[in-house]
């Protein structure tokens, strides 16, 4: 398919998928139960791309309401569901949500997926060369609940169970004979894991929206203990930090910016490690391009509308892993120094057009194209990357 083609085929799937979600939602605002509450439902065929799927199908369906229309300040929940067979032989199941009780007193956040995945792998580091990538597939399922409860205006904290159980880990010697790169490195959970832990999640949350925030702060600190004591194949401990903040700049653009930071000690198994590459940040990598125990990443965002249901953003972000804290600002020739160097880090740029499939909720159907070192990938995807 060239890339005219693929470009029309795109945005006729967005305005499909507007026509068909739009008899949806306009139906069920117009019905509300007899508790007050207003519900929307979409349903369509998914059409998906990305550089770890390429073209993915299946079907996608997005439940969104809030419990009261009488709370003007409570923020439309979701439940959302996704089936789908990539042209790489990928199959995933998954869920996700947020939902807001009443006052936003409680915030819920199921999340879970099977799936069966042929990856790829260039071994461990912010150093991997390009040439050692290996073909490796993986059957698992995740789940991840949370469950957070207001303590001060928009402070909650939090509970979080989360599991990953690789119940099947494929991957061969090279065809000359020679050990696989999970072999020579020897690599945590090449024959498979299952982790098992308890997490305190702390989180302030100001959004406007959920779907496409135009103003408000975003933190949130999450640790998990994975342990023996629940379970777990493999003991250490994994902190996440993920910062944003989103500034309305012009009547029709926002600033989007975000900071993440993701450190594991102890013994981490391969598919609990941190990557780059994602649709949602360092976007152009292969999720996965690069692989270690930490990762620390930003980006900013110009989103700006430009007609009717039409908008595009323009982005940028820097990132690089690391297996120990203090290799984040060294390159590989200066591990031993104490001279601070930023060449490790990864850049990426790109942009993006977003079409409304539903103004009012502002959920967007979104097409990125994003550009890394030698490296590029192009994402079609629903709702904003952060």
């Amino acid at each position: 398919m060239s890339r005219f083609s693929a470009a029309f085929f795109v945005f006729f799937l967005a305005f499909s998928q507007w026509s068909f979600s739009q008899v949806f939602v306009e139906t069920d605002t117009l019905a509300k139960t007899k508790k007050g509450k207003i519900k929307h439902v979409i349903g369509f065929p998914a059409v998906l791309y990305s550089p770890e799927l390429t073209w993915a199908f299946g079907g996608a369906g997005n439940y969104y309401f809030k419990f009261s229309h009488k709370d003007s300040l409570i923020r439309t929940s979701f439940i959302q569901a996704l089936g789908i067979v990539s042209l790489r032989g990928q199959l995933v199941l998954a869920f996700d949500g947020s939902i807001f009780f009443p006052k936003e007193r409680f915030i819920l956040r199921p999340h879970g997926s099977l799936s069966r995945f042929p990856d790829r792998f260039w071994g461990l580091g912010n150093d991997s060369k390009q040439d050692a990538q290996e073909k490796y597939t993986i059957s698992q399922y995740y789940l991840f609940p949370q469950l957070l409860r207001v303590v001060y205006r928009k402070f909650y904290v939090g509970a979080a169970y989360e599991s990953q159980n690789v119940f099947s880990f494929e991957y061969h010697s090279k065809a000359n004979g020679d050990s696989s790169i999970f072999d020579k490195q020897n690599v945590p959970g090449r024959r498979g894991s299952f982790t098992s832990g308890l997490g305190l999640l702390l989180l302030w949350d100001s959004r406007d929206n959920t779907f496409s925030s135009s103003k408000g702060f975003y933190f949130q600190y999450y640790i998990n203990k994975f342990s023996h004591l629940v379970g777990s194949q493999f003991e250490y401990v994994s902190q996440t930090l993920d910062v944003r903040k989103y500034v309305t700049v012009s009547r029709t653009g926002v600033m989007a910016f975000q900071f993440l930071g993701n450190f594991n000690q102890g013994n981490v198994p391969v598919r609990s490690m941190a990557n780059i590459g994602s649709g949602t940040i360092m976007r152009g990598y292969y999720d996965g391009r690069y692989t270690d125990k930490n990762l620390m990443a930003a980006q900013a965002e110009l989103r700006q509308h430009l007609i009717h249901r039409v908008g595009m953003v323009v982005f940028a972000g820097v990132g690089r892993v690391a297996n120990h804290f203090s290799e984040f600002f060294k390159s590989q020739s200066q591990a031993s120094s104490n001279k601070l160097s930023f060449s490790g880090l990864k850049p990426s740029l790109g942009a993006g057009l977003r079409f409304a499939v539903d103004k009012g909720e502002k959920l967007n159907v979104r097409l990125d194209v994003g550009f890394g070192r030698q490296s590029n990938g192009v994402y079609l995807n629903f709702s904003e990357a952060f």
